[in-house]
């Protein structure tokens, strides 16, 4: 897969003499993955979601978008035309009273002629499966439709990095099924690469990879069952594991399941040679 988002020793902090949001990042992120980042509140995750499109830039050190740096101003709407950003509370981005105008607000910003703003509007509402909605009012959706409706108009941009800074945490258990749902079909049928910042395990374990953060720095990097086997090391991070982990090391199996079909084989295989 050909490297998309590359971070080199990338150091950023809010604010003169306080610790560094992120301490000497370095990460590539390919085309086509699925990236789940971790960490406690204040590791550096949602700072590095934000560096991904430029919406934060490198105080030492560089990101780059497609060979693009992204403290070029002269590129920055490249660049966001690149990676979209779908932030923790869809609230927050919703702009318009009808949701098919809310996804065309930033296209018509751009003056993308008419005919072609239908066709994109349409066909982000139909990729995030709320095409039935398009004249409805945002305030009377679920917060699972609102983060869709979110991320429709991120993909109304035709983008090729959707990142996400923890677009489920303010959901209820549907409502996060939605929403991953949709994300695992946008990058299985679009090849859209997502780089989602989750403080849910679960989430966690669908992805391709996992980058855990801790005070700025990445500690653990690598596909999800070779992270959540090291549960000693994430809980000195103040990390757990998914629920499926846990059950499984509970029961003092040598294994990193990462679904319930996983699980349940494990299981029934380790004990039915009792």
């Amino acid at each position: 897969m050909n490297e998309i988002i590359r971070f080199d020793d990338v150091t950023y902090s809010y604010a003169e003499g306080s610790a560094p949001a992120l301490d000497g990042v370095t990460l590539a992120i390919r085309q086509g993955e699925t990236v789940a980042v971790l960490g406690h509140n204040g590791s550096g995750k949602s700072t590095l979601a934000k560096m991904l499109n430029g919406l934060l830039t490198p105080a030492s050190g560089t990101v780059a978008v497609c060979g693009m740096d992204t403290k070029d101003e002269s590129r920055l709407l490249d660049i966001r035309q690149k990676v979209g950003l779908v932030f923790q509370n869809p609230d927050n981005q919703i702009v318009a009273t009808v949701v098919e105008e809310d996804v065309a607000f930033a296209l018509e910003n751009l003056g993308v002629p008419p005919p072609e703003i239908r066709e994109r509007v349409d066909a982000a509402l139909r990729d995030v499966g709320m095409l039935e909605y398009r004249e409805h009012a945002p305030h009377r959706l679920s917060g699972g439709q609102k983060q869709r409706v979110a991320i429709a108009g991120a993909l109304a941009m035709d983008p090729l990095v959707l990142a996400m800074d923890e677009p489920t945490a303010m959901l209820d258990p549907k409502g996060r099924g939605e929403v991953m749902e949709t994300v695992r079909r946008l990058n299985r049928e679009r090849g859209v690469t997502v780089v989602m910042v989750t403080h849910h395990m679960n989430e966690a374990a669908l992805c391709g990879r996992v980058v855990v953060m801790d005070r700025g720095k990445v500690k653990l990097d690598g596909p999800p069952g070779d992270v959540f086997s090291r549960a000693g090391e994430l809980q000195s991070l103040g990390l757990s594991v998914p629920q499926t982990v846990a059950l499984a090391q509970g029961l003092g199996l040598d294994a990193a399941p990462l679904t319930e079909e996983e699980c349940a084989e494990l299981i029934f295989k380790e004990f039915s040679r009792c």
